[in-house]
């Protein structure tokens, strides 16, 4: 089984065939998919489409560099766990 560990697919140019993006990469042997959260959007976008492939799609919640100016509090005040 392989792991994908940085697949952006909260981006939007996935948003007509993320579905089949999943089932390729399925098909092909990657059994474990990581989305990756670069904001606060994008990681609460990333934790729904985990959940809704439990065992196969997980979430980073994180703030990428580029995003950091952007960004005033404490990551662990958003973290839903």
């Amino acid at each position: 089984m392989l792991i994908d560990v940085g697949v952006n697919l909260t981006n939007d140019r996935f948003r007509k065939d993320r579905e089949a993006v999943v089932e390729r990469a399925l098909a092909a042997e990657v059994g474990v998919i990581v989305v990756t959260g670069t904001n606060l959007d994008v990681s609460e976008r990333a934790l729904a489409l985990a959940a809704s492939h439990p065992g196969t799609l997980y979430a980073t919640a994180g703030i990428h560099p580029h995003d950091r100016q952007r960004w005033r509090r404490p990551w662990w005040v958003w973290v839903p766990w």
